[in-house]
């Protein structure tokens, strides 16, 4: 699943919003978008976690400020959901 992660700083790096995030996200891939303003970026973070449990760790992050800069958090609806039928 992908979540879309605005609001960053210019320093910002793949390995400091991992750490970072890996108390609400199994985070497995990001990809930082330096394209248009330099001094903020957005990234691109790829998750292992329940569409439930990214819903709900957004929620929470919403209006948190990380480096004076309010954060946004996405999550794009165009995603192939991903059903699993239990026996």
């Amino acid at each position: 699943m992908q979540v879309i992660l605005r609001g960053l700083t210019e320093d910002a790096s793949e390995s400091t919003l991992a750490d970072w995030l890996s108390p609400f996200f199994n985070v497995q891939q990001i990809k930082m978008i330096r394209d248009g303003e330099r001094d903020s970026p957005w990234a691109l973070i790829e998750v292992a976690d329940t569409h439930e449990r990214v819903w709900s760790a957004c929620q929470r992050l919403r209006g948190v400020f990380r480096q004076g800069k309010l954060l946004h958090f996405y999550i794009p609806l165009h995603q192939a959901a991903r059903y699993f039928f239990l026996p």
